[in-house]
């Protein structure tokens, strides 16, 4: 199944090519990517994962991955569908990922209030895949989610009851890979303006922030200015869990992540630090790719006018992809049908020029 995957992903590239819906510059960089695939089943005998999930697809081989001079960044998202209906030819569906004014930004709304089985085991496989030696996030994120631990449990654990034998997989496949508390927590905080703002060092001698909690035993890294770490690092001393990236006068996200691949060693990461941060990464040709949960219509109750939303919450729409598929800029590498929802991964073209 594996082969068969790669070689359907490599006869699309090659059929992208000739449609001239991809640049020959773009074509050669997905081949050289290439891709890897894991089987929960067949790779770590995790039989209950396999019957969601029967393969993984990661947007680059481990070789390319090693060439890379920056962490190899990916993301994910849930996403519904805002349209009842979708039988017309001429009716592309569109995905919300939010709706503003709602709790946790309306997120648990959009699979209709209930907490799906889909998201949830899809979710948590990334993190323990991508995000097991660190998750990005910007100061904003951190603050407004300050009494969260970026693990996999924030979406494992909702299974937990409903579905143990799937729980117990992935705790297994977690303790397989040897990651089990080896996480580390990179914040974007790209001023003293930020700081002061966002009142982190506030928060900070409150104990307020879970992963600054050193009980927690998270090694946290801040990405910032030279101002920036002259206001922090008297406020939020450097120890053995908490450390400081200066990019230099001005702030440079580049400069930040191949210190991070180079100081810190972390080859692979999980952005999770929201919609707007993780845009400017990709524009900046350093986001490799994107998970997303695509769930049906949640329901009347959720979205009860289409002409009503929110065109800022759009974040995918049929046809606008380099392929033709939901996210713009983007190549469809996989798709898993999970019941009603599709999981779904993405891959972004990335710099070469920066990042190899």
């Amino acid at each position: 199944m594996n082969k068969i995957i790669e070689l359907e992903y490599e006869s699309k590239l090659y059929s992208l090519l000739e449609k001239r819906k991809i640049s020959e510059e773009q074509f050669d960089h997905f081949h050289r990517r290439g891709i890897q695939i894991i089987s929960p089943s067949h790779d770590f005998g995790l039989s209950s994962l396999g019957r969601i999930l029967p393969e993984i697809v990661i947007g680059a081989s481990p070789t390319y991955i090693s060439t890379m001079k920056v962490p190899y960044q990916a993301t994910s998202y849930l996403a519904a569908d805002i349209r009842k209906e979708n039988n017309g030819n001429d009716i592309r569906s569109s995905y919300i990922y939010k709706l503003p004014g709602k709790p946790a930004g309306g997120v648990p709304l959009l699979t209709g209030g209930i907490r799906k089985i889909g998201d949830n085991v899809f979710a948590s496989t990334h993190r323990i895949l991508i995000g097991f030696k660190a998750v990005i996030v910007s100061a904003l994120n951190l603050m407004v989610n300050k009494d969260k631990i970026w693990n996999w449990h924030f979406f494992g654990d909702h299974i937990k009851e409903s579905n143990p034998d799937i729980y117990q997989d992935l705790i297994q496949l977690e303790e397989q890979l040897g990651q089990k508390n080896t996480i580390c927590q990179i914040v974007v905080t790209r001023s003293a303006g930020t700081f002061k703002k966002l009142r982190i060092a506030e928060y900070f001698y409150k104990n307020k922030i879970a992963v600054l909690d050193p009980n927690n035993n998270i090694k946290v890294i801040f990405i910032t200015d030279q101002k920036g770490y002259d206001y922090a690092c008297r406020r939020i001393p450097p120890s053995d869990l908490i450390d400081y990236v200066v990019t230099g006068e001005e702030f440079d996200i580049y400069q930040g992540m191949l210190t991070l691949r180079r100081k810190y060693n972390i080859s692979i990461m999980l952005n999770d630090g929201g919609r707007q941060f993780s845009n400017g990464v990709r524009d900046a040709g350093l986001l490799a790719e994107e998970r997303v949960t695509l769930e049906p219509y949640p329901g009347e109750n959720v979205i009860p006018d289409v002409e009503k939303v929110d065109p800022a919450s759009i974040m995918a729409m049929d046809g606008i992809g380099l392929d033709g598929s939901e996210i713009e800029g983007a190549i469809m590498v996989h798709s898993t049908g999970i019941q009603e929802e599709k999981a779904n991964v993405y891959a972004y073209p990335l710099d070469e020029t920066k990042v190899i």
